[in-house]
């Protein structure tokens, strides 16, 4: 839980600057992933069946609400399409390769699966 708290507050910290100025500091954005990975929350960040996916911890997911998931998609995003750019879709995957949820990048809409 206590991982959970700590990537709560950093990823919501950037991802409300971005949707307030619909703006991303890919750099910051960047750190934010990098943190989240020496933590141990986020461990990985690929192409998943061909579409951009960050590999997760399942029991940070699983205690995340909504609003924090959608920042971290945000994090995600910024890293890497940069500035002005959004992905047409992520993959949030578990360590396991189980897809957790799928985010739609041009309605803006989060399927969760787990």
């Amino acid at each position: 839980m206590f991982k959970a708290a700590i990537a709560s507050a950093a990823i919501l910290a950037a991802s409300r600057g971005w949707a307030a100025t619909q703006q991303c500091d890919p750099a910051e954005a960047e750190g934010i992933l990098e943190h989240a990975q020496a933590s141990g929350i986020v461990s990985g960040m690929s192409m998943h069946n061909g579409i951009p996916s960050i590999s997760v911890e399942g029991e940070v997911w699983a205690a995340i609400d909504l609003e924090t998931r959608l920042g971290l998609i945000g994090t995600f995003e910024c890293a890497v399409a940069g500035r002005g750019n959004i992905l047409a879709e992520v993959q949030v995957i578990a360590e396991t390769g189980e897809v957790l949820a799928s985010f739609d990048g041009l309605t803006r809409q989060l399927t969760v699966n787990k």
